[in-house]
């Protein structure tokens, strides 16, 4: 399958349709501490599972309101950047394009 193959079957799974976006988006994270048992260990880094929620409130430039949710996905896409996920707890007012 290729990528472009794997990214429409992906997309066809998911329950709504992405909109691309250019507006700030602020993420207040509501935990401080999160534990859990270590699964492996380096000298560069530690991963371990934790049985939490990370609870998040999220602003968006053009929203009136902060958005509630948890934390779902935090990736590193290179060059000190990360690429955050948030699932809403309820669907926003967002505005119309």
């Amino acid at each position: 399958m290729s990528k472009e193959d794997s990214q429409i079957a992906q997309d066809e799974r998911r329950d709504s349709p992405r909109v691309l976006m250019g507006e700030t988006v602020t993420v207040k994270i509501h935990t401080d501490t999160i534990l859990g048992p270590g699964q492996n260990i380096s000298a560069q880094g530690v991963f371990f599972v934790a049985d939490a929620t990370l609870r998040v409130s999220v602003s968006i430039q053009g929203v009136a309101e902060p958005v509630e949710g948890h934390l779902v996905r935090v990736q590193h896409m290179g060059e000190g950047k990360l690429g955050i996920a948030v699932r809403f707890d309820e669907r926003p007012d967002l505005p119309e394009e």
